[in-house]
């Protein structure tokens, strides 16, 4: 593969690998040897390997699969289905659904915590986010944020989770230890969210305007803004 920063400049496709439909999300796994994709039309997830670049499989998994994470070793991924209320457990490299577990009305994004003993969801239209065990599938909390709930990301020790809510133009904070939530109005619209590990920022898009700001996590204040073309969907943050 060519290097990475030389891409990042110039914005050229190094290569377009054809998979079965139209894509929604997709996320690599922490040791960088696979993909997947989210195709909510297929009601299924396919799986690319990205040692060689290639399509490996298209894997069914619920109703409108929406986003995915991987687990902590890179063996498995996990898939919310918002048409069904659940999440698919997933064996990436077998190609196969471990096991499918009731996650709300309709998940949307995930994460999972840094020991990988728990997966957090925004139940999107119920307006919670679900705090759910790795190894039972079994829901241990929820959070009423309320609103129409969108992004969700962790602090770099785990200790806080953000939430954005563009039906309600707020931003939310958790501490998941004392379980206290504290919100502000943000907006318009704020979307996607990514947290930059070690700068206490995060990215938040909005759904309305061309923008994504950066917005200090402690007071959830922005920082400064970003101007974009078009709507500020999936974002990651590079090494």
């Amino acid at each position: 593969m060519r290097p990475i920063q030389p891409i990042v400049k110039t914005g050229e496709p190094v290569r377009r690998i054809e998979i079965p439909g139209a894509v929604h999300h997709t996320a690599v796994s922490p040791d960088g040897r696979f993909a997947v994709a989210t195709q909510p039309a297929a009601n299924g997830i396919s799986i690319i390997n990205l040692e060689d670049l290639t399509f490996v499989a298209f894997l069914p998994t619920g109703a409108m699969p929406n986003y995915a994470v991987f687990s902590n070793d890179s063996k498995r991924v996990y898939v919310t289905n918002t048409g069904n209320g659940t999440i698919s457990e997933v064996d990436v490299a077998k190609g196969f659904v471990i096991r499918n577990f009731l996650a709300g009305k309709g998940p949307e994004h995930i994460a999972r915590s840094a020991d990988g003993n728990s997966l957090y969801v925004a139940d999107a239209e119920a307006g919670n986010v679900l705090e759910l065990s790795s190894s039972t599938g079994k829901i241990t909390r929820s959070f009423a944020i309320g609103g129409e709930l969108h992004g969700i990301g962790l602090s770099d020790d785990g200790k806080v989770l953000f939430v954005s809510d563009k039906g309600e133009d707020k931003l939310a904070s958790v501490d998941l230890g004392s379980g206290k939530i504290r919100t502000v109005m943000f907006g318009p619209s704020p979307y996607h969210l990514a947290v930059i590990p070690g700068t206490e920022t995060m990215f938040v898009s909005s759904s309305a305007e061309p923008v994504v700001w950066i917005v200090d996590i402690r007071n959830l204040a922005v920082r400064t803004k970003i101007n974009v073309q078009g709507e500020g969907h999936q974002m990651v943050v590079l090494p």
